[in-house]
């Protein structure tokens, strides 16, 4: 079958939504012989930094040459071969056009009412993949919540919830202790659980835990990696283990959260034995890549800040590391310039109360995707609450950045990982 027609079969998968559930994914894995039986996993979740932790924990387990590693994440924006790697790189396109039309063939038999989505299709197509190629490790991230998501049909060796926040309300729950739990579902019986996660959200996962007799290991009580130093690349740690400390880490990642994420990555894997001698592990981190997460980058003699920050607590620690790295520039006093851009289902006003006070001037714009909140609307929700507050409105993503161009010589790019998406685009090409 021709390519552009698997291509629209998958995209035409995005009209079934989202749709929590396990069943659709278990009939799928019963007809594919069940690819995920033999894997070994490590289970991520979280309402911040799981992309972050994949990233570390995939460049650690490759420090053992013997490792051939897959990893999973949501989303990705190299189109959908991005969503799962051998070695970090994406599948080639003869894999995984023949990997979809395989599960598009199993799909015509288990459908029936109740068709599978866009995402449990490549969850299927990814462990269909990862066990053709025989990996040792799956670094498996899971698309939302965790109870009821399509990446929940697989026995890790170890799982983690990152930290939970306000987010994905209308599907996990109006509350934090709703959240927590539809997020715990990932923990299973007698598996290592490593959680960052504070207050009602961690005692909803301890008692989840202790039900389940899952190993409890908490960031901050049992593990915790220090900041030893901040410098203009990254920042260099000092991980307390479980069983052993490690100094002089570099993580080429900013802010406070990446060194709680490094700490929960770490944890994961000294609780299963699988963490590399300190050499190593130095080694690993300091190769770490995530794009699009405090990502600084140099445009027509200007610096941009991308950030795919999209909700509230993803906002505060975004703005914090930004002033906390011009300090170390020296140029805490600079005035910078917020391009904004939203989804229409994510706390608007809260990340408005958070961005927009400190910034010089405020540019709205809107990525391309039906889930976007219109640019106007947004623009008069910060002038309503921020009347003095200079707020122009860009007709696109790339307008914008061309604007903050000639407004200054900082500007931060946030709300979305689609509006940074586009950013990183107009910057590089």
């Amino acid at each position: 079958m021709a390519e552009e027609s698997i291509e629209a079969w998958l995209k035409g998968r995005q009209r079934f939504g989202v749709r929590p559930g396990l069943e659709r994914m278990q009939k799928l894995l019963e007809e594919l012989h069940h690819p995920e039986q033999g894997l070994q996993f490590l289970h991520i979740a979280g309402t911040n930094g799981k992309g972050s932790v994949a990233a570390m924990l995939t460049s650690l387990l490759m420090a053992n040459p013997t490792h051939l590693v897959g990893t999973f994440t949501s989303p990705s924006f190299d189109g959908y071969r991005g969503r799962f790697t051998l070695q970090k790189q994406p599948v080639d396109e003869k894999n995984f056009f023949r990997l979809a039309q395989r599960v598009r063939t199993a799909c015509e038999r288990v459908d029936g009412d109740d068709p599978l989505t866009e995402f449990e299709v490549l969850t299927g197509m990814a462990l269909l993949y990862f066990a053709e190629q025989q990996v040792s490790h799956v670094v498996w991230e899971t698309g939302l919540g965790g109870r009821y998501d399509s990446t929940n049909v697989v026995n890790p060796l170890v799982t983690c919830i990152t930290n939970v926040g306000m987010d994905h309300v209308e599907i996990l729950g109006p509350t934090l202790r709703h959240i927590a739990y539809d997020k715990a579902g990932i923990i299973k019986s007698n598996v290592p659980i490593v959680t960052a996660a504070q207050d009602v959200a961690y005692r909803v996962i301890e008692a989840i835990a202790q039900q389940q007799t899952a190993p409890l290991i908490r960031v901050g009580r049992d593990v915790a990696a220090i900041l030893e130093k901040m410098e203009l690349l990254g920042q260099r740690l000092f991980y307390r283990g479980l069983h052993c400390d490690i100094g002089g880490i570099f993580l080429p990642l900013h802010g406070a959260h990446q060194v709680e994420n490094a700490a929960v990555a770490l944890a994961m894997l000294e609780s299963i034995g699988l963490l590399p001698d300190a050499h190593a592990l130095r080694e690993a981190m300091s190769r770490v890549l995530w794009p699009m997460r405090f990502e600084v980058l140099q445009w027509q003699n200007r610096t941009f800040i991308l950030d795919g920050a999209h909700n509230p607590e993803g906002a505060a620690a975004s703005l914090k590391t930004m002033l906390a790295w011009l300090a170390r520039c020296g140029r805490e006093n600079v005035e910078w310039t917020l391009v904004l851009g939203i989804l229409s289902d994510k706390e608007i006003d809260r990340m408005i109360d958070i961005l927009v006070p400190d910034a010089a001037n405020v540019i709205v714009t809107a990525p391309q995707t039906s889930r976007a909140f219109a640019k106007e609307h947004l623009a008069d929700k910060i002038r309503e609450r921020y009347p003095s507050k200079s707020v122009e409105v860009a007709i696109s993503i790339p307008a914008a950045m061309q604007r903050a161009v000639n407004l200054g010589e900082f500007a931060l790019v946030c709300g979305s990982l689609y509006t940074v998406h586009e950013a990183r685009h107009a910057i590089f090409n």
